[in-house]
């Protein structure tokens, strides 16, 4: 298995430890309710250095990622994320992903860490497919893997600007970096030069918890260093258990779960991020794969739901569940389904799910589950 460079940092806090998509990560230290509360209530750190950095630079990325994904990159302030999914041809999804830019004609595209392998081959061939379908635009695009190079820390909870402030100075911040962070508006970052590095320090406000937060972009060999930084000042580490909980919690979709190769972004209520006033690949054909759409549910009492288990209305079974699991916020179980299009728009109506022989009620609301 792959091992990021926290890995004895976690080995020595005592982690479970499970594969994650071929990585040693941890998915617990105290447990995972005690981390979901702490990151809800206070500030908790991750380790996701396992997620893929991919670059796509030279003269055209730009025009070629507009091309590629469901958003465009282009046109935007020099400090903006964009969040995009890229697609099958067929209007599947690859993966979902974030877009920084690095440098004039520089981008970085942040990928799941299951998908990094498959992406950079579906980015490659992509952009054969590009170049034969318009020789006339001129470019030398690159797809370069940079993902050995970095290591990542996510510092989430309501506490984490005040603790990313404190620690300003030993991040090697200066003062106008400071006053960067102070204002970061959300999807947007700050790059930090970091002397003897080729790589610089990237920090950024997207989160996956629902709460704010900030993630940690480093060059590998500082991972260990500031993880401890972070650490020595109190920040409680959490693992992907909760990661995942909190993810849930916070109505955000999952690959592999509410988006995949089979379920389209608009299956998946992903449609607010695909612009389809421009051509891009898999445009075309996503609205007629897509056969389901995306709803949320609440037990009306303990059951908790998993992946896979049926969802029912009226006696006829119209979904599945596609995310399940119980929610230390709200003490119940809750889960996304997948349903057929006709299923009723209305919410607070009530569906059973198949729990093991049991059909439990559900009622169906609005996400997010936890708002805030």
């Amino acid at each position: 298995m792959k091992k990021t460079p926290l890995n004895q940092r976690h080995l020595a806090l005592n982690a479970r430890m499970v594969d994650y998509a071929g990585w040693e990560m941890p998915v617990q230290y105290e447990g995972i309710t005690e981390e979901v509360i702490a990151v809800r209530e206070k500030v908790g750190m991750f380790d996701v250095s396992h997620m893929g950095e991919v670059l796509v630079c030279g003269e055209g990325s730009g025009e070629f990622l507009n091309w590629l994904l469901s958003r465009d990159v282009t046109g935007k302030q020099k400090d903006q994320i964009t969040y995009a999914i890229l697609c099958y041809e067929d209007g599947g999804t690859v993966d979902d992903l974030l877009v920084y830019e690095m440098d004039e004609n520089c981008y970085m595209l942040v990928v799941n860490a299951a998908n990094k392998d498959k992406d950079v081959l579906h980015i490659n061939d992509s952009l054969t497919s590009y170049r034969e379908k318009y020789p006339d635009r001129e470019g030398d695009v690159q797809v370069i893997d940079d993902s050995a190079y970095y290591g990542q820390i996510a510092v989430q909870g309501p506490e984490s600007l005040s603790v990313m402030l404190d620690l300003a100075d030993k991040l090697g911040l200066d003062a106008e970096q400071k006053e960067q962070l102070q204002g970061l508006k959300r999807y947007r970052q700050i790059q930090v030069e970091k002397p003897g590095f080729e790589r610089k320090m990237i920090i950024s406000r997207t989160g996956y918890t629902g709460e704010n937060g900030y993630e940690i972009y480093l060059p590998a060999e500082l991972t260990a260093e500031v993880w401890d930084l972070f650490y020595d000042y109190g920040v409680k580490p959490v693992g992907l258990g909760a990661r995942d909980s909190l993810r849930l919690e916070a109505g955000m979709p999952l690959y592999g779960h509410e988006m995949s190769e089979d379920i389209t972004p608009l299956e998946g209520d992903m449609g607010f991020f695909v612009d389809f006033s421009r051509e891009f690949q898999g445009g075309e054909k996503m609205k007629e794969k897509s056969t389901r759409k995306r709803i949320a549910l609440v037990s009306e009492g303990r059951a908790i739901p998993r992946d896979g288990y049926p969802v029912y209305l009226n006696d006829a079974e119209v979904g599945v569940v596609s995310s399940g699991s119980f929610s230390p916020t709200l003490g119940k179980g809750i889960a996304f389904a997948l349903v057929n299009l006709d299923f009723p728009d209305d919410t607070d109506m009530v569906v059973e799910v198949k729990v093991r022989k049991k059909f439990e009620p559900f009622k169906v609301i609005k996400a997010p589950f936890v708002k805030k």
